[in-house]
C-alpha cells in the first residue's frame, strides 16, 4: 500500500493533466496589447517558475503570461480570486489588465512553489 501511494505521488510531480482539469473556467482575462510579459517556464529546481517573479506596472497596463514549459501544464491563479488562467500547456497566453493600484499575488494552482507578484502603481 505504501509503495503504491509513493508511486502515485511521484507520478503527480510531472503533472500532465488535461487542459481545463478541475472544471476550471478562465477568469479575469482581457484583450489588447501588453507592454509587459511574464514567461511561464520550466525550472530544474522546482516544477516551473514565472520569469520575472515580480513585475511592476502602472495602473491601466496589461500583463501577458506566455507558457513556455514544454513538459508541464501550469496556471496563473490570483490569490484573491480576481483572475485565473486555468491549467494550460506550452504555447498558451493569458492577459490581464490591472486597473487599480495594489499588489496582486498569484500562483500555479497545482505547483504551490510557483509564485509571483504584480505590483500596480
Amino acid at each position: 500500500m505504501f509503495v503504491a501511494a509513493a508511486v502515485a505521488l511521484v507520478g503527480l510531480t510531472g503533472c500532465s493533466l488535461p487542459i481545463g482539469a478541475g472544471n476550471c473556467t478562465p477568469k479575469g482575462a482581457t484583450t489588447g496589447s501588453a507592454a509587459t510579459t511574464v514567461n511561464v517556464v520550466a525550472d530544474s529546481q522546482t516544477v516551473g517558475s514565472y520569469q520575472p517573479k515580480t513585475t511592476t506596472v502602472p495602473a491601466g497596463q496589461a500583463v501577458t503570461w506566455t507558457w513556455q514549459d514544454q513538459g508541464n501544464q501550469h496556471s496563473v491563479t490570483a490569490d484573491d480570486g480576481s483572475f485565473d488562467s486555468c491549467l494550460h500547456p506550452s504555447g498558451y497566453t493569458f492577459t490581464v489588465t490591472f486597473a487599480k493600484a495594489g499588489t496582486y499575488a498569484y500562483r500555479c494552482s497545482i505547483h504551490s512553489q510557483m509564485t509571483g507578484t504584480i505590483t500596480v502603481t
